[in-house]
């Protein structure tokens, strides 16, 4: 942001106004407009700040990221073993939609699919922020292998990208509003492979 006076709103929450509004409507589908009245800042005062849509756009992106990111570091602290943490992190996809909560599935896959084969880079930002879940992954596996829960002569990474496949499976099949019964008996043949 430019350096001057004082900014008369909360970058925080502009940004983080904006994370929810792509999320929901993707990039394409979401317009200046919906940012301006959302977050109830003058068009000047936006250009000022964050340039563009895009710029805005990256900067959502790169805040789901960290957020997640760091939501599933914090959580993997909080469980005995990886295995654990791993079963908790798939049936916890499942139980928004037994609460009945809004579902737009995950930000920074949406941005894969409406990006796909039309910008190189925000294939390469969504490649690194995917290599950023596979090592967070990886640390769970491999802390689920040294405790004897998870099966040790399986690689990591493959395990991880196995996970993170099914997740984003889930996240589709939530989406297509499939039974969750049936998602919890998909998330069982996901554990089955960490045997």
């Amino acid at each position: 942001m430019k350096k001057g006076r004082p900014l008369g709103f909360d970058p925080d929450k502009i940004l983080e106004t904006a994370m929810n509004i792509f999320w929901e409507k993707g990039y394409d589908k979401t317009t200046l407009e919906d940012i301006l009245d959302a977050t109830k800042i003058s068009k000047s005062s936006f250009y000022n700040a964050y340039g563009n849509k895009f710029n805005i756009f990256e900067k959502s992106l790169d805040r789901f990221c960290d957020k997640q990111i760091s939501l599933v570091e914090q959580g993997l602290q909080h469980f005995s073993n990886g295995r654990e943490f791993i079963e908790t992190l798939l049936r916890g996809l499942i139980q928004g939609v037994r609460l009945n909560e809004p579902h737009f599935g995950c930000f920074l896959m949406n941005t894969a699919h409406e990006f796909a084969g039309r910008d190189v880079y925000m294939s390469q930002k969504v490649s690194s922020s995917t290599l950023r879940f596979n090592e967070v992954l990886q640390k769970a596996i491999k802390n689920g292998q040294s405790a004897g829960v998870i099966n040790r002569e399986k690689k990591p990474d493959a395990l991880a990208f196995y996970i993170m496949t099914n997740i984003a499976g889930i996240r589709s099949m939530i989406s297509a509003q499939v039974d969750p019964d049936q998602l919890d008996e998909i998330i069982d043949v996901t554990l089955a492979a960490l045997d």
